[in-house]
């Protein structure tokens, strides 16, 4: 009797959990996938169940988007939760199209867009808020001006270039046009398709007058064959092989064997704030009634072993991270 009255209130709890579901640019195993995934999970109400469904367009041809997006649709209809989060641009474009229409509440997160034209061409019964993602050009550059000695210096920010990447490039570049009259340190941006164009962009900054090296997204390159590259083996190879500092926008591009450092976003502080937002709306506010806000601002860190090896000083609010 013990036993059927606990299975009955195990079936009743399931039964009344609320379901999350999320849906993902990206695959489980990339790093910022996993980072904001642990920060939804460390503050998502023990009421809510998470389920989660991978787009997996890092590594997937662009003609397979489409199919994967109507999987998602599919798995949505079968799960009926009570809140959709989409993370990153891709899952946003793609998904936004597909469930506008739906009477369901969207947290999105990671997203480098400006996603007002979108909700605006795609208004229906969803309800939309959640968490823009930026690169922190301005910061990073203010930092990269302690390090190096000289006041003039040239930076050569690179960049897959992936959906995410190009509207980071560019909101790079809007930043860049209004400050570089002032802060003396050219920019030059790359967004680069192939493993070669990224070796050699690599291989030839030094020749080319480049002080230091922004690591942004390298991670939807592809070989001579048209195969994806490793992500890892992208960034093994750039640190390898560089003759000048490398630097990053993303946490998990730093460390032994990455790059030195930077001011970076994660991903957990991301997921952090989606959750909150999901927590709010399961408590019963509408989600747009809750406004879309950017991402906590970055942390600055570095690899004590790379700022050796390079024989850098980091700036004194820099925190190490090995």
């Amino acid at each position: 009797m013990r036993v059927l009255t606990f299975l009955l209130l195990l079936h009743c709890s399931f039964a009344q959990a609320e379901k999350v579901l999320l849906i993902e640019s990206y695959h489980a195993e990339y790093p910022w996938d996993a980072s904001y995934v642990k920060g939804i999970e460390e503050v998502l109400t023990s009421t809510a169940q998470l389920f989660r469904f991978q787009m997996d367009t890092k590594r997937l041809p662009k003609d397979q988007f489409e199919s994967k997006a109507d999987e998602a649709l599919s798995y949505y209809y079968s799960l009926q939760p009570d809140v959709v989060v989409l993370g990153d641009d891709n899952a946003l474009n793609y998904m936004l199209p597909r469930l506008y229409k739906e009477p369901i509440s969207i947290v999105f997160l990671g997203v480098n867009s400006n996603p007002r034209y979108l909700l605006y061409q795609y208004r229906g019964e969803a309800k939309v808020t959640g968490v823009l993602e930026l690169p922190l050009y301005i910061k990073s550059l203010g930092d990269l001006s302690f390090i190096h000695p000289e006041r003039y210096f040239k930076v050569r920010v690179m960049f897959d270039s992936g959906v995410t990447s190009k509207i980071a490039a560019k909101h790079i570049q809007r930043q860049y046009e209004m400050i570089k009259d002032n802060l003396g340190i050219e920019t030059e941006i790359l967004l680069l398709s192939t493993r070669s164009e990224w070796e050699a962009a690599i291989m030839g900054a030094e020749a080319d007058g480049v002080a230091f090296i922004i690591i942004g997204l390298y991670h939807t390159l592809i070989d001579e064959g048209g195969e994806s590259v490793p992500s890892d083996l992208v960034l093994q190879w750039t640190n390898e092989h560089s003759t000048i500092p490398l630097f990053s926008f993303w946490d998990f591009s730093v460390g032994a064997g990455k790059t030195s450092g930077g001011v970076v976003l994660f991903g957990e502080s991301q997921g952090k704030q989606a959750g909150t937002l999901i927590n709010r709306i399961l408590a019963g506010e509408r989600a747009d009634q809750i406004p879309i806000t950017i991402g906590e601002q970055g942390r600055a860190i570095y690899s004590t072993t790379e700022m050796q090896r390079w024989g850098l000083k980091p700036p004194t609010h820099w925190l190490p991270i090995d």
